[in-house]
């Protein structure tokens, strides 16, 4: 066992990093693997690429891999105790830390540390998804959102791309006014007319991530001006100020909160960012909206110090560091 070395992960849909690091806070390797989603991949896969992503880190810094003395596992889908559960267990069997020495979060944590650096505040996410995070000076935590495309997902690129279907198939029926909305979701879909979009849709031939990439498309169609492109960017952007308003409201701040939007839908620039932060001034008028300080790599470091040093912070500072990354 690596009994001086710290392991962070921050487990995504996409990719899985890993950030290693000594217990005094230095970061020395940074490894990537795939994606470590349990409930997509399952778990020899999730748990394999949780390992390569480990044993990668150990390389970055030049050392053979071994359990590290804690780790802390940053996750996306884990949000039940029987998630947590299962992950703690996929991480103890890959060996990244002993039994009783891993700390498994959902993925949102590390957003939140690493966007406030360790701060009291709220971090929401939209990017294919949705999902929001606050913790208040007392380290009381509220989630809010993040239940996933079928249950959730408002105002995500998701979120953004099935209104924007609803849409097109109500002008198809005539309950609402032609735009050039319509005809970009049937080429986006490749079909001839909307009466196909059923057989593409309900015989799966599409995916979450799938779906969501006609959202790129609905923001120029409502930077051109299109209404029901406006419409439905307007209706996302009041979901994530709900999210953020319902979290805020759940937990005593001190003072007013700090704020950080994350991921590639709301970070996209104009129409849909300013829209998404002038909804949120407006049903939260005391929050204050700042920009990420650092990424998830960097909140997952901090997580896992935090295990055994509350009071340091990761040093990413390293030459090695720079040439893993």
């Amino acid at each position: 066992m690596s009994t001086d070395l710290l392991l962070g992960i921050d487990g995504g849909g996409t990719r899985t990093q890993a950030v290693l690091l000594t217990i005094s806070g230095k970061v020395i390797g940074v490894g990537e693997a795939g994606s470590s989603n349990v409930n997509n991949l399952g778990s020899e896969v999730a748990g394999g690429n949780l390992r390569s992503a480990a044993a990668a880190a150990f390389g970055a810094a030049g050392l053979p891999f071994a359990p590290a003395k804690a780790a802390f596992l940053g996750m996306c889908a884990t949000r039940s105790s029987g998630d947590i559960a299962l992950m703690t267990s996929i991480a103890e069997s890959r060996d990244l830390a002993p039994k009783g020495a891993v700390t498994v979060k959902n993925d949102l944590y590390n957003a939140l540390a690493g966007g406030l650096d360790g701060e009291p505040g709220i971090a929401i996410i939209a990017g294919t998804g949705s999902n929001c995070l606050a913790r208040d000076q007392r380290s009381n935590h509220f989630t809010c959102g993040g239940w996933g495309w079928f249950l959730g997902d408002e105002g995500s690129g998701f979120g953004l791309s099935a209104d924007a279907l609803r849409t097109a198939v109500r002008m198809a029926d005539g309950r609402e006014e032609m735009t050039p909305l319509l005809e970009a979701v049937t080429s986006y879909y490749e079909v001839p007319d909307p009466d196909f979009l059923m057989g593409r849709l309900y015989n799966n031939e599409w995916s979450p991530v799938h779906m969501a990439g006609f959202s790129p498309i609905l923001v120029k169609l409502a930077a051109e001006g299109d209404p029901a492109a406006l419409a439905i960017l307007g209706r996302g952007a009041a979901a994530l100020a709900e999210l953020i308003a319902t979290a805020a409201s759940h937990l005593r701040f001190e003072e007013a909160p700090r704020v950080v939007l994350l991921g590639g839908c709301v970070r996209s620039g104009p129409p849909y960012q300013p829209l998404v932060e002038a909804k949120i001034r407006e049903v939260c008028p005391d929050v204050r909206l700042q920009d990420p300080l650092f990424d998830t790599t960097y909140g997952a470091a901090l997580n896992a110090l935090r295990l055994v040093s509350p009071e340091l912070k990761p040093d990413f500072s390293s030459r090695a560091i720079s040439e893993a990354s």
